[in-house]
């Protein structure tokens, strides 16, 4: 059996003890990537994932010295790299840790080129890797002609598709809206026994269901165990009703991270972060409409998959960011010193996540603090895993 396959054969054994991953690199140079993906292994984190994006959330207009630090030395806000080719790059310097994606889109993708791609990173990284869907943002697909007018359907046939290809040799047949299959063939099978599990990135009910029905995870932005179990718990009926057995989904949350060496210190971080308060424009409108506000996109927005920065100019853009609330900005990511980092993943682990991913927002709030906030991390990571293993997994 390959290396990751059986380390998740021993999570479930054991009762899913609490995962931890990070995001990975995704900027050149290559070699920095793969690098930190080598340290994140040595540092004992269980995954590593990586985002697949073309473009980033901030607009073109305010990467200015200025306004960014980054800007002093990188030109655009937009330097994706593809997660793909890093994956195979970073499975030759590791061992142990798995490796995703987290999460694409099957417009810039068909589901079948996904499944082929996937299998083929199964046998390179030796069973270790994890592919990421979900149904796509608006910033990956208008600037570059692409539309995506039925996302819910598209996710569950392209999830359909990917299972019968990576099941069956072929020749599969498939009739669906979006999706038509006539006698297609996947001849490249699984490194081990079973396909590469498949985690869906879902928000919405209908979402979370096909989560519960087709997903072998579910990846979900996370931040405060209440709103977590009551989205979990929809996951876990739809699994359920599907007939699908006790630990068939694993239960993540991405948790983006400020961490800092006092709460304070952190709270003013993402405060005075520009680019933070473009980060938060990504949330439902229920996050807004929660503390008496209007989403600065319109009534009903979800900007983490309809908002455009390319379509924005500075002046405009300052005022939306302006018109962001703190307690919105704050909500929208885990902040405090290692001790409150742990309290509150530690909380949304009991409240079922069996994976977290901590993605460490410091360098982009406040580059200045990169350094000193990797080895709080590590501080934090260190008393989560403690907490984790006194409580013996989530309830």
């Amino acid at each position: 059996m390959p290396r990751g396959r059986a380390f998740a054969s021993l999570g479930a054994a054991m009762g899913r003890p609490l995962e931890i991953s990070a995001m990975g690199a995704v900027r050149p140079p290559v070699g920095a990537a793969v690098a930190a993906a080598a340290a994140r292994e040595a540092d004992g984190f269980d995954a590593v994932w990586w985002a697949d994006h073309l473009l980033h959330w901030f607009p073109l207009g305010i990467w200015t010295p200025d306004l960014v630090p980054q800007a002093a030395t990188s030109s655009n806000p937009h330097m994706w790299m593809d997660p793909v080719p890093v994956i195979a790059a970073a499975a030759a310097h590791t061992e142990r840790v798995r490796l995703g994606i987290g999460v694409t889109d099957l417009v810039r993708r068909n589901p079948a080129s996904l499944a082929q791609t996937a299998l083929t990173l199964d046998h390179v990284t030796g069973g270790r890797f994890v592919l990421g869907v979900g149904t796509g943002e608006d910033l990956n697909l208008e600037p570059y002609g692409m539309s995506n007018p039925r996302p819910m359907q598209r996710l569950e046939e392209g999830l359909e598709v990917m299972r019968l290809l990576m099941a069956d040799a072929g020749p599969v047949d498939y009739q669906g809206e979006v999706f038509r299959l006539d006698g297609a063939f996947m001849g490249v099978r699984p490194a081990g026994d079973v396909p590469p599990p498949i985690w869906v990135a879902a928000h919405r009910p209908r979402g979370m269901a096909i989560a519960g029905r087709l997903g072998d995870g579910w990846l979900p932005l996370a931040t405060d165990a209440v709103t977590y179990a009551t989205m979990l718990a929809q996951v876990r009926a739809a699994q359920r009703a599907a007939g699908r057995p006790h630990g068939a989904v694993t239960a993540g949350a991405y948790c983006r991270v400020v961490v800092a060496d006092s709460a304070d210190a952190a709270r003013e971080v993402v405060r005075a972060s520009l680019l933070m308060r473009f980060i938060a424009l990504t949330r439902a409108s229920e996050a807004y409409e929660a503390v008496g506000a209007r989403h600065p996109l319109g009534a009903g927005a979800f900007g983490l998959t309809s908002f455009m920065p390319t379509r924005i100019g500075r002046d405009d853009a300052l005022a939306l960011a302006s018109a962001v609330p703190d307690e919105v900005l704050l909500g929208t990511v885990i902040h405090g010193t290692p001790d409150d980092i742990a309290d509150q993943v530690l909380s949304i682990h009991a409240a079922g996540a069996e994976h977290v991913q901590l993605t460490n927002m410091t360098p982009l709030a406040d580059p200045s603090r990169a350094g000193a906030s990797e080895a709080l991390l590590r501080d934090a990571v260190a008393t989560i895993r403690r907490g984790a293993s006194r409580t013996g997994g989530p309830k």
